[in-house]
């Protein structure tokens, strides 16, 4: 008996090609809710707000029941189907292959494993087949309607995957009109736009695809203000050279200047909904060989438990496992999979802060790091992979064992050497590969290296007794197989024997770790001597390295960088160098088995002192370079070549303090500051207060660096400490061309500005504009400029702030700048918010554009902040409630609560506007326990309290008020998608509100 379950369309079961009629909507849900978490218990509680929302019937858990029981009796002859209840809640067992939301996950699993470019496009088509329109068009809940958007992303993303290897498989006439007909349904998608060009160029249709281009590019101008990405611009180079090679991935339009903020996602997001664009995964560029059994495992003990841990021995394959299951199960978890990878980190070094990097979480307001981490994590399902923990255990394993505890929705795949030893840990023991397997992996590698190989007959069986003697382990298979480059398997395998690796490996005297290391040290011994000596410099990169750090840190005496460049390209033939990326500034990195093993040559050669410094010094000038090029017109640019350095700047700045090299160290700070800062978090600042405990004297870069750690506890809302550093530089401004957020002044103005004194602001900011015009510094006059529009904003006197805001626009296009363009037109849009709310508006949505532009999330998270406040007073409340709950969302990732505090101010007017008296009220103690000024003023105030019958004492303890921070934002978050939900412009639930 053949069963199918659809939902990919209209919801339907059949039975050997028969549809059973299942009952009416409702009961047809309630069947569709257990499918999408098929195997997996959901609660009745879940069942009831995914099928009726906040309009349950009456008796909701008795309705829940007779559709339950209904379905069990209309299922009852389907072979293998089972609807049981138990403590977990109810579950709906049944092959997940038989319901065909899941069966098209399953073949896109497939496709993206397929060695063939032919057979995964084969296996894509299969996948996209199932649908058959629209997944619960008629269903109007909000978990439904949450599910329906983000399987159309996840849709979106497989056709584009698909098109990717039908381009490769030759498929380009097949695919012109589907592609354009797809880029007419997503104009602004470049990566459809480049693939619809190879197509048309591979068919001879070279003046179309120079049109679409132009198109593209158009639109893109006119929608987003912003020009194509890279990637885009490289095919188009490549259709005017006539050269249609791969499409190169190309960099989503959102990333680069977002469109409005889209409304928020439903409360209760559904476990199964796919997450194809959130996360940080790496893309796979070589095959994933064998391990299906593994894979199995580990999948399996991910659905068991909080912990999974992967050990072996180094280079068995953990990182690349543990890196395939998380994109295979990535899917399931709504807010997505991300990879943290802890090898560049010291012995024991600040794990936390590396998670709070790779999350792209900032220190929130009176908590450590780790605790910030934590209380991000809290309410969010995310799968999170870290990678070679062994180095760190200890410190890992306790935030771990916090995150299990605290973080119900959170799953860790972690990677070690060594158990991590947290209560609820499963560990899979990753095993060498098996005999068959690695003679596949062998095989594809050499073949990688030398397409032309055959490795038949007597070459496999030598291939066969490589691999086993080289116990399997795929990174020195992989070493062995990259030597094919330039000798044949058979003498690939005598040179291994004259290293006497495949001797004492038959005798059973080395373990698998001897084993890869006899296989490390006879590929380093096979090097030139220029090769050996770069090999072991490059081990001082942490996180990876362009070729300009290559050159500019281990560049031999005398050479070029195109010879190091030759050198580079040789460690890459050989496995012993990884291309990490392709763009326009392609990256490299050392695996850490192989980094370790480098870092042992160099200290035997006594040089790891001197390249560690060489090291510093590198990236000491190259921050100070950065320093300037963030103030001018090609800051973008700037930022996306040093933000991958990130760690490397921390391993610089480590360095330059255990040397107590003073110099280095203030000008890592200084220059770096406003880049980390405003795009990382607000680590750098501690940095800054230990460069200053170096400091014995006076310095020229003492007064920046004095302004950049007192930025760091403003922005963390800690002002007494702000204050008190700022202090310290008393009185004194640093010098032209400082990071914008590094003027103690400034940090000590701010303060007051927040704390409700902005006439000592403004008068601060108004001296500031005359030394700006004094030094002729354009960047600082439009901070300056800015600061006064903002100060009158506050004192309600905005058009005394019109002069300044227009000049700074003015000042800021000779600047070319973008962020200093941001602030302009921020400032503009403040002082016009009153009076031209919609000139406002435009002005805020394009400083917030231009701040996604160069990834500035300060001040795009402000630009959002007014723009969502202004929609809320001047435009539609829904869109405004909407807008408002994506700002939550920012400044809790960036945890900035100096920023969040304000924003619950612009909710709790809204929340009056609308009618919802009772919130408002809890919100106003929320910000008043905060010691934080309420936009309730007392007649406000009695008025909202008297609208829920409730005096004074009696409304602030309305549900549990004061709420925390955390317990405000919760809850404004909650409210504000309850009304986003409620109507759109015109609609009659909000009409009357107005």
């Amino acid at each position: 008996m053949a069963v199918e379950f659809r939902l990919l369309g209209e919801i339907g079961v059949r039975v050997d090609s028969a549809e059973i009629d299942i009952g009416h909507a409702r009961q047809r849900c309630v069947l569709a809710a257990l499918l999408v978490d098929v195997g997996r218990p959901v609660t009745g509680d879940q069942l009831i707000d995914r099928v009726w929302a906040d309009r349950p019937p009456y008796r909701a858990r008795n309705a829940l029941s007779a559709y339950l029981s209904r379905l069990r009796h209309l299922l009852a002859d389907v072979p293998g189907l089972r609807i049981t209840r138990g403590p977990a809640g109810y579950v709906l067992a049944t092959d997940p292959a038989s319901v065909d939301l899941h069966r098209f996950r399953l073949l896109v699993a497939e496709a993206r494993a397929a060695d063939r470019p032919a057979d995964a496009a084969a296996l894509y088509d299969r996948a996209l087949a199932l649908w058959r329109g629209e997944p619960f068009a008629t269903v109007d809940t909000p978990w439904f309607a949450g599910l329906r958007a983000s399987l159309a992303a996840e849709r979106l993303a497989v056709g584009l995957d698909r098109n990717d290897a039908a381009l490769a498989a030759g498929r380009h006439g097949d695919l012109v009109v589907e592609v354009a007909a797809a880029l007419r349904a997503h104009p602004l998608d470049e990566r459809l736009a480049g693939q619809l060009m190879l197509a048309q160029v591979r068919s001879g249709r070279q003046a179309d695809a120079l049109d679409t281009y132009r198109q593209m590019r158009g639109r893109l101008r006119e929608e987003l203000g912003a020009d194509p990405g890279a990637a885009l611009r490289e095919v188009h180079e490549r259709v005017l050279a006539g050269d249609a090679g791969p499409v190169p991935a190309v960099e989503a339009p959102a990333l680069r200047a977002p469109a409005p903020a889209p409304a928020p996602a439903p409360p209760s997001p559904p476990p199964a909904a796919p997450a194809a664009t959130v996360g940080n995964l790496p893309r796979r560029v070589t095959s994933f060989v064998g391990r299906e059994a593994d894979v199995a495992r580990v999948v399996a003990a991910l659905r068991e438990g909080p912990l999974v841990t992967l050990t072996g021995v180094g280079g068995v394959g953990k990182s690349r496992l543990a890196v395939e299951c998380a994109v295979r199960e990535q899917s399931r978890f709504p807010d997505g999979a991300w990879l943290c990878e802890l090898a560049p980190l010291d012995d024991d070094g600040p794990v936390s802060d590396a998670v709070a990097v790779a999350l792209r979480v900032q220190q929130r307001q009176g908590l450590t790091i780790e605790q910030t981490v934590i209380e991000y994590l809290r309410g969010r399902e995310l799968l999170l992979v870290l990678d070679n923990c062994e180095h760190v255990l200890a410190v890992a394993a306790r935030l771990l064992d916090q995150l299990v505890q605290h973080a119900p929705g959170v799953v860790v795949l972690a990677t070690s050497r060594e158990a991590l030893a947290v209560e609820g840990e499963r560990l899979v023991p990753v095993a060498p590969l098996t005999a068959g397997d690695g003679v596949v992996l062998f095989t594809d590698r050499a073949r990688t290296a030398r397409p032309d190989l055959r490795l038949d007959g007597e070459h496999a069986a030598v291939v066969s007794e490589v691999s086993r003697r080289l116990d399997g382990l795929p990174l020195a298979i992989e070493l062995a197989a990259a030597r094919v480059r330039v000798m044949s398997p058979s003498e690939v395998a005598d040179r291994l024997d004259r290293g006497r690796l495949l001797r004492l490996g038959s005798r059973g005297t080395l373990s698998h770790h001897q084993s890869l290391e006899a296989t490390i040290d006879w590929s380093y011994r096979l090097l030139s001597e220029p090769e050996k000596a770069l090999f072991t410099r490059l081990s001082v990169f942490t996180g990876g390295f362009d070729l300009g750090g290559a050159h500019g840190v281990c560049g031999g005496p005398g050479d070029t960088e195109d010879d190091t460049l030759d050198l580079l390209a040789g460690l890459v033939d050989k496995s012993l160098v990884t291309v990490r990326s392709s763009g326009a500034r392609s990256r490299y990195v050392v695996l850490e088995t192989l980094r370790a093993f480098g870092r042992e040559r160099l200290r035997e050669a006594g040089a790891d002192d001197a390249v560690g410094r060489a090291h510093a010094r590198y990236f000491a000038a190259q921050a100070g370079e950065l320093g300037r090029s963030l103030h001018g017109p090609d800051e973008r640019a700037w930022v996306e070549r040093t933000l991958p350095d990130y760690d490397n700047l921390r391993t610089a700045f480590e360095r330059a303090g255990a040397d107590r090299d003073v110099d280095t160290a203030l000008v890592l700070v200084t220059s770096v500051s406003e880049l980390v800062h405003l795009r990382v978090g607000y680590e750098w600042a501690r940095w800054a207060e230990r460069a200053l405990d170096l400091v014995d004297g006076d310095h020229p870069l003492r007064v920046a660096a004095i302004g950049a750690a007192a930025r760091g506890a403003w922005n963390r809302g800690e002002f007494a400490e702000a204050r008190a550093l700022a202090e310290r530089a008393g009185g004194v401004a640093p010098g032209r061309g400082t990071a914008r957020i590094a003027y103690p002044g400034d940090v000590l103005a701010d303060v007051a500005l927040y704390e409700g004194d902005a006439v000592a602001a403004l008068r601060h900011y108004e001296a500031e504009v005359r030394r700006a015009r004094a030094d002729d510094d354009p960047i600082r006059l439009v901070w300056t400029l800015y600061y006064v529009a903002v100060c009158r904003a506050v004192l309600r006197t905005p058009e005394q702030g019109m002069a300044a805001a227009r000049e700074s626009v003015e000042v800021a296009l000779t600047t070319g700048n973008p962020t200093a363009l941001s602030m302009a037109h921020y400032a503009l849009g403040l002082v016009l918010k009153k009076s031209d709310p919609e000139r406002a508006l435009a002005r805020f949505d394009e400083a917030a554009e231009l701040a996604a532009s160069v990834r500035n999330f300060w001040w795009h998270g402000i630009a959002l902040m007014e723009a969502a406040a202004t929609r809320a007073v001047h435009a539609d409340p829904a869109a405004g409630a909407a807008a408002l709950a994506v700002v939550l969302d920012h400044w809790d990732r960036v945890g900035d609560w100096t920023q969040q505090w304000l924003n619950l101010r612009y909710v709790v007017r809204l929340l009056v506007r609308l009618g919802a008296d009772e919130d408002a009220v809890v919100l106003h103690h929320a910000l008043v326990a905060a010691g934080k000024p309420s936009p309730l003023d007392a007649r406000r105030f009695e008025r909202a309290a008297a609208a829920v019958g409730a005096d004074d004492d009696a409304a602030g303890a309305l549900r549990g008020s004061a709420l925390t921070g955390p317990g405000a934002v919760a809850l404004a978050r909650a409210r504000l998608d309850a009304w986003a939900r409620a109507g759109s412009p015109g609609s009659s639930a909000l009409a009357g509100r107005r």
